[in-house]
């Protein structure tokens, strides 16, 4: 495959050379110079003598995929991305740059836009790739283990299995079953029989869409269903949601409006979170996620790959809730106590090229239900597997 990809990029060179012979004299020199730094791998030169370049106001797309490659070899995707989308946005004939948008998307886990770059190939070029239109891209399954330090509330287990389809080169549609068990004990909730023993056991569905309007513009809609018994009381709980997010080489930013019925109870909640890559790769990430229902709630997490195939995250949650619709109304937390804080760390290990191992453990201090001095704390411990096709 990386043959391929430098016969692809010296056939756009060679083509983008006989355009400047007869070019602009500043042009012909730096196509000469970088040129050279290129045929020498000195990588690092060329991606600043092509910012310089730039700077001073010599532009042109040869430059650009130069240091496009440039920025890939050295493990730079979004700066690699970034100067293949310029080109890319200027000549839609430049299947080379096109290629480079999607695998730059590719390795900074964008699949999203990279599977809207692949439907813009050659048919030749995703048969070589192995890309297809319509296929089950993912399988992932979660269970999670809750142990509250308060004797009234019995410890909890949580499980998921989720399947991701893409419907097309623009479509994928995430859908998820999960299931929630405790029993606990509440005597203040009077209108609860036998509310010394409360017994939990919800089933949930989940659906999201992503469809890519263009590289850089997705949409995002879905629902989450959740039927939660306690004991003469039964819940149809429910969230739909909606929003888009815009992705730049560096930075993704995203937004979403949740319409709700939680408990028989109108909730609505607004979420705007960043994504950010300092280093232009998964080599550290943070996403820092502000939501706002009855409360408003900050969550910010950050990423660093410690070992090779392996990655360190931590979390941190802050704000007072007893609702709250996380990661795209993946998870809803809603049960009678309040939620004061929460903080904890994942790692995430590749067991084989597309099997990822996934531990977490999370630390939550909850005030007891209509109480002002009871407070008690939760340690939860999460195990999953996510199967990438």
């Amino acid at each position: 495959m990386y043959a391929k990809r430098i016969i692809l990029l010296w056939m756009g060179c060679l083509f983008s050379a006989i355009v400047f012979a007869q070019g602009k004299p500043n042009e012909q020199k730096a196509a000469i110079n970088s040129l050279q730094l290129y045929n020498e791998k000195k990588w690092k030169e060329l991606l600043e003598y092509g910012k310089t370049s730039i700077a001073e106001g010599t532009d042109f797309p040869l430059l650009r995929m130069r240091m496009g490659y440039a920025a890939f070899a050295l493990g730079k995707y979004s700066e690699s991305l970034k100067q293949y989308e310029n080109v890319y946005d200027n000549d839609k004939q430049n299947y080379t740059a096109l290629y480079y948008a999607y695998l730059n998307n590719l390795y900074l886990n964008n699949i999203t836009a990279a599977r809207f770059y692949a439907g813009k190939m050659p048919e030749e070029t995703r048969e070589s790739e192995k890309i297809i239109k319509y296929k089950l891209s993912a399988i992932n399954m979660e269970y999670s283990y809750k142990a509250p330090d308060l004797v009234s509330r019995g410890n909890a287990q949580f499980g998921r299995l989720g399947l991701n389809v893409q419907l097309g080169y623009r479509l994928e549609l995430q859908q998820v079953a999960g299931f929630y068990n405790q029993i606990i004990s509440e005597p203040k909730l009077t209108a609860v029989t036998n509310n010394n023993n409360i017994n939990i056991a919800q089933k949930e569905y989940y659906a999201k869409l992503i469809f890519a309007a263009s590289g850089k513009l997705s949409l995002i809609g879905g629902l989450h269903y959740i039927y939660t018994p306690f004991n003469n009381f039964k819940y149809n709980n429910f969230a739909g949601f909606g929003g888009v997010k815009y992705a730049t080489p560096y930075v993704h930013l995203q937004g979403l409006v949740h319409v709700a019925s939680i408990g028989d109870s109108a909730y609505n909640q607004f979420d705007a979170a960043i994504t950010a890559y300092p280093l232009g790769n998964m080599k550290l990430y943070t996403i820092t996620r502000a939501s706002y229902g009855k409360n408003f709630i900050l969550t910010q997490v950050a990423g660093v790959e410690i070992l090779k195939n392996t990655w360190l995250e931590g979390n941190i949650t802050a704000g007072q809730y007893i609702v709250l619709l996380d990661n795209d109304a993946l998870y809803l937390f809603n049960d009678i106590d309040t939620k004061k804080f929460k903080a904890g760390g994942s790692m995430y290990i590749f067991l084989a090229k597309k099997v990822i191992l996934t531990v977490n453990y999370n630390f939550e201090k909850k005030q007891r239900y209509r109480t002002t001095s009871t407070y008690f704390y939760q340690h939860s411990t999460t195990g999953g597997l996510i199967w990438n096709f």
